[in-house]
């Protein structure tokens, strides 16, 4: 298996958000445009190190990151090459994604901002561009690795090939399925606001500044620091409902107000180009009510009772009464892994924090078949009550076909990808300017960089 560390996108993310280096910096690399500095390979190192706890301080240690940095950066040369875009809307909701996965680790979002000393917002906005970044290499890579496919053969080989000593043992895991209650947000909440951003439209009708407006009120942050403006986009970009009101605008017209799923927004068009448009918007988001959210929880209650009464079974309950997209697969709970795989079994140990938890439940205590009462946790838009059943509860146990086929089948195709990858850098590089820093010269790379 080769050794090279193609960095993750949440790597990435983690690397700027916690790593702090005392380095001396430096330019280490340029691969066509783009430049690695040594901050970098530093700031990577401390997240790799973070991550696994695994403390290697060794040479090769190093020249293995510098090398994934080194593909990611070609990566990253590729996707200009191929004018590919990574849109604000793609940024936001991975920066959304991550920013509440990170308030769920430490708890709320106040302790976040403490520990970082920094406010989400700003947060958001000095890893926009990290983001954007990682968002051109992921699309490159996939059209790298988009026909690569392996079969359950290949599969079998790649098991029977690892030594089985060296087979690492899996902790606890475990599945479950859910019925989700969102709360629903009131006629009355969603008036106020309404209310509000007419009011505002008012004021720039009669000779406020739509930008001055948005910093002071957007809850968009991101677009707020530039008062309201989101860039040239073209259609495809946004949601549809922003998109249908945005192209229809003339040049500094004003849109009346309207609803999309992150929210109601006003838009002031700023200027088209041929088939691109630049706007303003100011967002203003209704909020849930303490009284709805309970209510919420009170209907899953009683959904737990007629299922404890034998009067409908959980999984015909998934299907009456889910709010989640999970009940068209029977209300399996799935997660994205930090490598973009996709699985249905949690880690004991991180189950709380993956599912994004607010109230934090002991997992063990429950058995396969059991059901777990209502518990408070994130949703896209807003806090929700979920009711899960424990689905399945795997005992720890080292790794095998019968009980981890998908863990094995993601790895065998992990690396088929990672030769792809390889055998393309390997071209590409001859054909691209390189120019690496004396102290990584000695490296014992995969890929000739040098060029000797």
């Amino acid at each position: 298996m080769k050794k090279i560390i193609l960095i993750s996108i949440v790597c990435l993310l983690n690397t700027n958000l916690f790593a702090q280096t005392n380095v001396i910096d430096k330019v280490i690399a340029v691969v066509g445009k783009n430049m690695i500095k040594l901050s970098e390979l530093e700031a990577t190192y401390l997240e790799q190190r973070r991550a696994t706890g695994i403390i290697d301080d060794s040479y090769t240690q190093k020249c293995d990151i510098f090398e994934g940095l080194l593909i990611n950066k070609l990566l990253l040369h590729q996707a200009n090459i191929d004018s590919t875009i990574a849109s604000d809307e793609e940024i936001n909701r991975i920066l959304d994604q991550r920013i509440a996965q990170m308030i769920t680790a430490y708890g709320s979002q106040d302790n976040l901002e403490k520990q970082m000393n920094k406010s989400i917002a700003i947060l958001k906005e000095e890893n926009k561009e990290y983001i954007k970044e990682y968002i051109l290499i992921q699309k490159a890579q996939s059209k790298i690795v988009e026909n690569v496919k392996i079969t359950p053969q290949e599969v079998t080989e790649f098991y029977n090939s690892i030594d089985k000593d060296s087979l690492p043992t899996v902790e606890q895991e475990y599945e479950f399925i859910q019925i989700v209650k969102i709360p629903k947000i009131s006629s009355e909440e969603k008036e106020i606001v309404k209310d509000r951003l007419n009011g505002y439209r008012e004021r720039i009708l009669n000779g406020d500044k739509f930008s001055t407006l948005a910093t002071l009120y957007s809850e968009d942050p991101a677009s707020a620091k530039k008062g309201g403006e989101l860039g040239f986009f073209s259609r495809g970009t946004m949601v549809s409902e922003f998109e249908n009101i945005a192209f229809t605008l003339r040049e500094g017209e004003i849109s009346p107000v309207f609803e999309t799923t992150y929210g109601f927004h006003i838009i002031q068009l700023i200027a088209r180009r041929g088939e691109q448009i630049n706007c303003r918007h100011i967002l203003l988001q209704a909020k849930v009510s303490p009284s709805e959210l309970l209510k919420s929880k009170a209907l899953l209650d009683s959904i737990h009772n007629l299922i404890k009464e034998n009067k409908i079974s959980f999984e015909d309950a998934v299907k009456q009464f889910s709010d989640d997209a999970s009940k068209l697969t029977g209300g399996t709970i799935i997660m994205t892994t930090p490598s973009g795989e996709t699985t249905a079994r949690f880690p004991q140990e991180y189950t709380n924090q993956l599912m994004r938890n607010v109230e934090s439940v002991d997992f063990n205590k429950y058995e396969q078949g059991d059901i777990i009462p209502p518990i408070l946790f994130q949703a896209e838009q807003t806090n929700a009550y979920r009711l899960m059943k424990m689905k399945t509860k795997i005992p720890a146990h080292k790794v095998n076909l019968t009980d981890d086929y998908d863990k094995i089948y993601n790895t065998a195709l992990g690396n088929a990808k990672t030769d792809a990858i390889f055998d393309w850098a390997d071209k590409r590089v001859q054909r691209t300017y390189i120019k690496i820093d004396d102290e990584f010269k000695d490296c014992d790379y995969k890929i000739d960089w040098i060029k000797k």
